[in-house]
């Protein structure tokens, strides 16, 4: 699983981790530890995660990624939410997990704009 969530580094300090597939409890586990890991190694301080090509989220994965988001924070890293598609949104809503206290864009194109815009 070692190259299975890499961070793709954009600029000194700017990350992108494309998420692709199905999630489950292991692999949320595994992208926990190895994206602080990365993040820190790489010297992140912007991290973009792409959930694009994540095609269904549970209870369990959706509480370890929103685990990943806060853990990034506690070491410098802050994180915006990229592609996330309709029907995890709505699954998020219904499985009750507050998406707005994230940042979240549609558009790498965008995101990028709003880091370069910050810094």
């Amino acid at each position: 699983m070692e190259l299975s969530s890499p961070i793709i580094p954009l600029s000194d300090h700017i990350g992108l981790l494309p998420l692709i597939g199905d999630i489950d409890t292991t692999r949320a586990r595994w992208i926990l530890e190895s994206t602080l890991e990365q993040s820190v190694n790489l010297k992140i301080t912007q991290l973009i995660m792409d959930l694009s090509g994540v095609a269904a989220i549970d209870t369990m994965v959706a509480h370890k990624l929103l685990q990943v988001i806060r853990s990034l924070k506690l070491v410098g890293v802050e994180t915006t939410l990229l592609g996330i598609r309709p029907e995890v949104a709505q699954a998020a809503v219904n499985l009750g997990i507050d998406l707005q206290s994230f940042r979240a864009e549609n558009s790498l194109k965008k995101v990028l704009a709003n880091l370069q815009y910050q810094s």
